[in-house]
C-alpha cells in the first residue's frame, strides 16, 4: 500500500513556489488549513483546500495501480439527479509513478470522474 506524505508548513500565509513542489507532490499548510499542488501543464501552484475552495469546488481522489487521479468539479455543475461522478465536466489530473514511487508523467483531461481510466490525457 502506498503512503502519501505531503510537504508541510506551519507558517500562516506561506504558499509553496513551483520550485518547492515537484510533479505529483502536495504541500499542507497547517496554519491556513490549505493543501497545495502544482499544475502539470503550467507548473503554477494552486490551493486545493480551505474554506472558500471547498465551497466552490468538489474534489475527488483515486489511487489505481501506479496512477493517481485528482479531480475537481464546480459545485454549480452538480446534477439535480444522478451521481456527480458521472457529470462530464470534471477537471482531472493523472500522475503516473513507477514502482519506486517516482513520477513518470503528469497529464490532464476533462470528463466524468467515473470514466477517469478511459479518458484521453494530454
Amino acid at each position: 500500500m502506498a503512503t502519501i506524505i505531503p510537504k508541510k508548513s506551519t507558517v500562516a500565509g506561506k504558499v509553496p513556489t513551483s520550485n518547492d513542489l515537484g510533479l505529483g507532490e502536495i504541500c499542507l499548510n497547517h496554519a491556513d488549513h490549505l493543501l497545495y499542488s502544482r499544475h502539470p501543464g503550467t507548473g503554477a501552484v494552486y490551493a486545493i483546500g480551505g474554506a472558500s475552495a471547498a465551497v466552490e469546488r468538489f474534489w475527488a481522489f483515486a489511487l489505481i495501480g501506479n496512477a493517481i487521479y485528482l479531480g475537481s468539479i464546480s459545485t454549480s455543475d452538480f446534477p439535480s439527479t444522478g451521481s456527480v461522478y458521472d457529470v462530464a465536466l470534471w477537471d482531472i489530473n493523472r500522475t503516473t509513478t513507477n514502482d519506486n514511487g517516482d513520477v513518470v508523467s503528469e497529464a490532464s483531461a476533462v470528463g466524468a470522474f467515473s470514466n477517469k481510466q478511459n479518458l484521453t490525457y494530454a
